[in-house]
């Protein structure tokens, strides 16, 4: 009976410090491969860098693949939860808004904070992907799910029948995928107030009819 007890009460407190280490793994090997780029981070230095051992790390993550990946989902989520950002209300949310403006000050905001989390993280796999056909892969797939989120954003945005009328909802995604890419957002590094003023009004003034004065 004592050892039951000692059992029920142990288990959740080691699951949990042991979730608490994961989480520690993984930021370490955020910084890093964001800093210095996948291929020369290494996961002994990354077991340093987060104050374990490495047979620690190689309990968490099987390779530094894994690690990377589950880095990146955690950073452009925002959470833990294993949901696609196009399975999310906030992404609903946006598709229902009216106003085309309102729309894409609304993605515009939401990418911002996506990019501002996982920008370094999404460039540091897209830089490794020529050396290594899982980054490949894993980029692949990003580039896959930011075209189908845009395309998505594109057909509401058309549906408020404030788009030019010489964009489909193909053009307007691939305006959106274009401008709204990690690699604009990390060429211009600018603050994140800037960068969304500055992708909001280029959106605006280029996907939509003019404001007719009354």
């Amino acid at each position: 009976m004592k050892d039951e007890v000692k059992r029920s009460y142990s288990s959740p407190l080691r699951e949990q410090a042991a979730l608490r280490t994961r989480a520690q793994v993984r930021e370490a090997g955020h910084r890093l491969f964001a800093r210095d780029g996948f291929v020369a981070t290494s996961m002994r230095r990354i077991a340093s860098e987060a104050g374990v051992s490495e047979r620690t790390v190689y309990t968490h993550y099987r390779n530094k693949v894994e690690l990377f990946q589950d880095a990146l989902n955690v950073a452009i989520a925002g959470d833990e939860e294993p949901v696609a950002m196009r399975d999310r209300p906030e992404f609903s949310e946006v598709l229902a808004t009216p106003s085309a403006r309102d729309l894409i000050a609304e993605l515009v905001g939401r990418n911002a904070v996506v990019l501002e989390r996982a920008g370094a993280l999404i460039m540091a796999g897209i830089e490794s992907s020529g050396a290594d056909p899982d980054m490949r892969r894993i980029s692949d797939e990003g580039e896959q799910a930011m075209r189908a989120n845009c395309l998505a954003l594109a057909e509401a945005l058309v549906g408020t029948g404030e788009v030019r009328e010489e964009f489909d909802a193909d053009a307007v995604a691939d305006v959106l995928t274009t401008m709204s890419s990690p690699h604009v957002h990390q060429v211009l590094g600018w603050p994140a107030g800037r960068y969304r003023d500055w992708l909001a009004g280029t959106l605006t003034a280029s996907l939509l009819r003019p404001v007719r004065e009354p």
